[in-house]
């Protein structure tokens, strides 16, 4: 007997898979079979939830239970008003604040700036672009020997080309120079 089972489903399944359209609409309706199976355990093992009608109020069904309205009782949870632990502050036992520095190495740290500090800070600033024989481009303007340059930090120094090399150029101002080199 149970051979002729047997046999009897394996016959079935070879039918039902020897055909694409008789397989595909089988694994269809086995798919909305599943759904509507699960549908059918969702609905019987559904949780009990009653809801009242805010409009309905219910009276008490003995007299002998007297009526008590109870108030509402509020709780208080106390709330930080921020994080407790910021994950972007930085421990200053092992990484110490650093501490700006506005001073450079060359300033000395009892006394202002020196006319020469800012004579050579105005002829630093000025950028050799080209150098060709007697002639020189800097900082955009072509100059010989013994003109003017223009002083481009706004002191109204006088800053002259001293000496035209092969490849850097003296400006002067005054009793400071300085040698400006092609990059």
């Amino acid at each position: 007997m149970m051979s002729r089972i047997w046999l009897s489903m394996r016959r079935l399944m070879l039918q039902l898979t020897a055909d694409r359209k008789r397989f595909g609409v089988f694994c269809a309706l086995l798919a909305v079979g599943m759904l509507f199976w699960t549908r059918l355990i969702v609905i019987q093992d559904m949780p009990r939830v009653a809801m009242a009608n805010p409009g309905l109020s219910n009276d008490a069904a003995s007299e002998k239970i007297p009526v008590v309205e109870s108030v509402p009782v509020r709780r208080v949870m106390p709330v930080a008003e921020g994080p407790i632990r910021n994950p972007f502050q930085v421990n200053p036992a092992y990484y110490p604040p650093v501490i700006n520095n506005r001073k450079t190495i060359d300033e000395d740290s009892k006394s202002g700036l020196l006319p020469a500090d800012i004579v050579r800070s105005a002829l630093v600033s000025h950028r050799l672009e080209a150098v060709m024989g007697s002639v020189a481009v800097v900082s955009g303007q072509t100059c010989r020997v013994g003109t003017t340059v223009q002083d481009l930090t706004g002191g109204g120094h006088r800053i002259e080309l001293a000496e035209v090399r092969d490849r850097s150029v003296l400006i002067r101002c005054g009793d400071v120079q300085h040698v400006l080199h092609l990059d």
